[in-house]
């Protein structure tokens, strides 16, 4: 494949994720209203974006793995038709508890973003693989800026239930598009479903790398999700008393995160990712440190914002630039479904850990002290789970990071990862 249509796919796929994933984050602006409208506490309604996010994971767990087996060009077609019955359903939840129910599905099914990224990473050679995904993971951080503004706006002018509605249509247009455009991939692996699904525990058993990534990936999404989850509840509370808008506008700051992300993709290809891992954590806790300090001001909030999605951005990049340099090709849908299970399980804690906080708080103070103290740990677990590996490096011969390869799992006896057949 030339180099032309390459970056062509490779920007169909970034809008493919940035459009899709943009379902999983219309409800954060709209917290305030929906509690309102419900009756609810903050804390009952922040499960709303909590079992989203739980949903998101088990549907990477479930689906993101078929991606291997069958073309993903057709996952991703009947996911979009299956997403937009289920948005519209969401729009039309009679009760609080439909709704979480019908977001914890509709979570489930929107994956595609996560079949887009080792797709994206399957078509790019070895040296512009950071510049690859770090494109495609743009349209993914667009797409969550962009749904919050979007989300507020409409909120405020419509009601809550109006965005999902829309966004139903939007996943139609969008199926139509994939289906004319978007081309076969073809299948990576000659292992049927079930032998995937019982080879993840083996590979993130014998990749430490992996395994690092999984939990500072955690840890990141989980700051990441505390701020988003409580700050519609921190703006519609003094000295603030703004409605959902303010916080879809705000959303829109962190764009730069997002603009950052391809010259993230090209820092980890020449420096290597583990480099720019440590100083995107850095970021993250400078960002708690604003909101910590100056969260009672706008000023404040956006410079946290700012820092906050440049951080996870940047975060992000690096993490999935290391796990596509462990093993083939035919690996990437089972390592992504790794690591992003593990991504979305720390959001999904950290949108309860901020709900909860915030009923017991309700200030600033509390959310910053939160991230901060999160932070640290990730930081901590990073030079660790570092350390760790370059022992194993030096005991073993195991190359890690996107500096080098790592060596294919081999599977010992009463392993359940399948080697997989010459073709």
């Amino acid at each position: 494949m030339d180099d032309k249509r390459r970056d062509k796919i490779t920007l169909l796929l970034a809008a493919i994720s940035c459009f899709t994933v943009m379902n999983i984050y219309y409800n954060q602006p709209l917290l305030a209203l929906i509690g309102h409208a419900f009756g609810v506490s903050a804390s009952t309604a922040s499960s709303i974006p909590s079992l989203t996010q739980l949903g998101f994971g088990l549907g990477i767990v479930l689906f993101v793995p078929l991606g291997d087996t069958i073309d993903r060009r057709w996952l991703i077609l009947i996911k979009l038709l299956i997403v937009s019955v289920l948005l519209l359903l969401v729009g039309l939840a009679p009760d609080f508890w439909m709704l979480v129910t019908l977001s914890f599905f509709m979570g489930i099914f929107t994956v595609i973003p996560q079949i887009s990224i080792p797709f994206a990473a399957q078509i790019a050679p070895p040296n512009q693989r950071g510049r690859t995904i770090g494109m495609v993971m743009s349209g993914i951080f667009a797409g969550i800026l962009i749904s919050r503004a979007l989300s507020g706006a409409v909120g405020d002018w419509l009601g809550w239930r109006a965005i999902f509605f829309i966004a139903s249509g939007l996943m139609l247009v969008l199926a139509v598009v994939v289906a004319k455009y978007l081309p076969h991939s073809g299948r990576s692996t000659q292992l049927n479903y079930w032998q995937v699904l019982r080879s993840l525990p083996g590979i993130l058993k014998q990749q430490p790398l992996i395994q690092a990534a999984c939990v500072t990936g955690a840890f990141l999404f989980c700051i990441f999700s505390v701020f988003w989850s409580t700050l519609a509840f921190i703006l519609a509370s003094p000295p603030f008393h703004y409605g959902p808008w303010v916080a879809g506008i705000l959303g829109l700051v962190g764009i730069t995160g997002s603009a950052a992300a391809p010259l993230v993709g090209r820092l980890a290809d020449k420096r290597g990712p583990t480099f720019t891992l440590g100083i995107s954590i850095l970021i993250v806790g400078l960002s708690a440190l604003a909101l910590l300090a100056m969260g009672n001001t706008m000023v404040g909030l956006i410079i946290s914002l700012i820092l906050l999605d440049l951080g996870v951005q940047a975060g992000l990049v690096s993490n999935q630039t290391r796990i596509y340099s462990v093993l083939p090709p035919s690996y990437n849908s089972r390592v992504n479904t790794i690591f992003m299970s593990s991504y979305f399980t720390g959001g999904a804690v950290g949108s309860v850990l901020g709900g909860v906080v915030w009923d017991q708080f309700s200030n600033h103070e509390a959310i910053g002290g939160l991230s901060a103290a999160l932070v640290v740990i990730a930081f901590v677990m990073h030079l660790w789970l570092g350390r760790r590996i370059t022992a194993l490096t030096a005991s073993q011969a195991i190359a890690v990071g996107a500096e080098a390869k790592l060596a294919v799992p081999t599977a010992p006896a009463g392993s359940e990862i399948q080697s997989e057949p010459s073709r």
